[in-house]
């Protein structure tokens, strides 16, 4: 085996997810490719009593210097969350129903080929953004209003067995009846007040596919949260954030500022803060934060240590 990323690290923890997503979970399998790190390796598994950023922060605690994780968007969150300003890096294994953060850094979706990356090729450290809304955290997003019910009015079952599409079957039966509210803001000390149906407050805007993004400029390295409102539950503005999706895959210009569109507003901001929207409910990477507002959200910046592959130019 050629050198790779792994060879530098003396005390490696995985944490396993073994209820992540559809189907079973091949946990002895995933063990057995991990064989070839010898004692340099501790395998753990999460518990309904034992969760995985308690796993982490334990593993720290320990003298680790990388944790590898295996599970969903859910399971990084919480990895994460025992290792932020740690200075110890996540290696990312996709599994669960949803892998979006795995698809931010161009990880391979999946399990197996992420796993051959690891252990083969040579990754890179990247510093990666953490957003915070009080004093919890997000990798992806904050959304309140139409964003926010689609993830948590999903059951848990349905997404087990049909994934994406079970959120695009929420999203058909609850759009229709999502009405507009006022989203009372102050961004970076500024007043606004935008009217719409959902307020996505991003870190990440990776929709799910790698370098398909809600708007082509959003980093989750670049120190800055974006703001979007989406104003209606229509084709019209499906449509539009289909195109600026699918456009940011092909350009290479990012655009700065204000992006003017009549389907949504968006901004970029350090800090913002949401006073209302019409007690709407407010979900972080999907998980529910309930609608107590104000809502306070900022973002630290370099906060977190991921291996990923080296981006490169999209037609090369």
């Amino acid at each position: 085996m050629d050198s790779t990323v792994l060879d530098r690290f003396k005390n490696i923890h995985l944490i396993i997810n073994p209820v992540s997503g559809q189907g079973v979970v091949p946990v002895e399998e995933i063990r057995s490719k991990f064989e070839v790190l010898g004692e340099r390796l501790t395998v753990h598994e999460t518990l309904p009593n034992l969760s995985a950023r308690t796993i982490a922060e334990e593993a720290v605690s320990g003298g680790a210097d990388l944790v590898v994780a295996f599970g969903g968007d859910g399971t990084m969150l919480q990895v994460a969350e025992g290792l932020i300003d740690t200075g110890v890096p996540l290696a990312v294994i996709p599994g669960g129903t949803a892998n979006v953060f795995a698809n931010e850094l161009e990880i391979p979706n999946d399990k197996m080929e992420a796993i051959s990356f690891l252990l083969n090729k040579e990754a890179n450290i990247r510093k990666i953004d953490v957003g915070c809304v009080g004093e919890k955290h997000f990798l992806l997003r904050l959304g309140i209003g139409f964003e926010a019910a689609m993830t948590v009015m999903t059951d848990r079952e349905e997404k087990d067995k049909y994934g994406f599409w079970a959120y695009l079957w929420t999203a058909l039966r609850v759009g229709s009846r999502m009405k507009q509210a006022h989203y009372h803001m102050v961004i970076d000390g500024k007043r606004k007040m935008v009217k719409g149906v959902t307020c996505v407050i991003c870190n990440s805007g990776n929709l799910g596919l790698p370098r398909v993004k809600l708007l082509p400029n959003i980093d989750v390295s670049d120190g800055k949260l974006d703001v979007i409102v989406v104003r209606e539950a229509s084709l019209w503005s499906a449509g539009s954030l289909i195109y600026h999706a699918v456009k940011g895959v092909f350009s290479k210009v990012k655009p700065h500022g204000d992006r003017p569109c009549y389907s949504m507003f968006s901004r970029q901001a350090k800090e913002v803060i949401v006073f209302s929207a019409s007690h709407q409910v407010a979900a972080r990477d999907g998980e529910d934060v309930g609608a107590d507002f104000p809502l306070k959200i900022t973002l630290k910046h370099n906060a977190l240590l991921v291996l990923a592959p080296e981006i490169k130019g999209f037609f090369e």
